[in-house]
């Protein structure tokens, strides 16, 4: 039998392979605590700011009336890559562990924390596993994906961007009841397109067929959304009638 030489084995990597990996591995360490270090920042700005008072103030008056959701689920957060939106998205993921927070302190139990975006990366993972938000896979962002399977009475969607496909997916064809929603003010939505345009007619059948018989409570707060973080107006709905009628699409 022949002698096994070095140049025999694929299997393995080279010194200079396994100091690439030593490095992208050192440089991905440390975008991540630079990128804690910058969400530290957003997270304390959102604490003492207006929106953030409006969302506990809200939380806490549907926990009064219909019980306090156990489980958030965030669709649409995004990615946290080196992108011209990663300010936006920070704060969008300031208000998510925001809601978290006020929800275990009215239940004094945890909240499970779950995110869906189709855009997530590993290092959008490692991300938010540092605050213990579990990543569950879509294939598109028209599809809800594992999300679905989340969706019951105890969970509270969060949904900072979403599409309309993803909400009619949401709303309307899921066989699952949505019954707290904090996203998209949809009056506000109604009056983004154009009349007669095909987006505007998505919009008037989610509200005819699903948000009409929910409860709408306005977010508001000025302060601490900047104008580069091109935000839409927020709304807090609670479907009430736990026989929240399913349309089919």
């Amino acid at each position: 039998m022949p002698r096994r030489t070095m140049n025999d084995s694929d299997d393995v990597p080279s010194p200079s392979s396994r100091t690439s990996r030593k490095d992208k591995t050192r440089l991905a360490s440390k975008e991540l605590q630079q990128l804690l270090t910058s969400f530290d920042e957003i997270r304390s700005k959102y604490e003492t700011s207006e929106i953030s008072r409006s969302i506990e103030k809200l939380l806490k008056n549907v926990s009064k009336t219909t019980g306090p959701p156990t489980r958030v689920l965030s669709l649409g957060l995004g990615s946290f890559g080196p992108i011209k939106s990663r300010t936006r998205r920070l704060k969008q993921l300031a208000i998510f562990l925001g809601i978290a927070t006020t929800l275990q302190w009215i239940t004094n139990a945890p909240i499970a924390l779950f995110a869906q975006d189709p855009t997530f990366s590993r290092f959008d993972e490692a991300f938010l596993a540092t605050f213990g938000i579990a990543v569950v896979r879509t294939p598109s962002g028209s599809e809800l994906g594992e999300a679905e399977h989340l969706v019951d009475e105890s969970t509270l969607i969060y949904s900072p961007f979403l599409t309309l496909e993803a909400y009619q997916s949401l709303l309307l064809r899921s066989v699952r009841c949505v019954k707290y929603l904090v996203g998209d003010d949809f009056n506000s939505l109604l009056l983004k397109w154009p009349k007669h345009s095909a987006e505007r007619d998505q919009v008037e059948k989610l509200i005819k067929m699903s948000i009409s018989r929910s409860r709408r409570r306005e977010i508001r707060g000025d302060g601490f959304w900047n104008e580069e973080d091109k935000t839409f107006p927020m709304a807090m709905y609670s479907f009430e009638n736990r026989l929240q009628k399913i349309a089919k699409a």
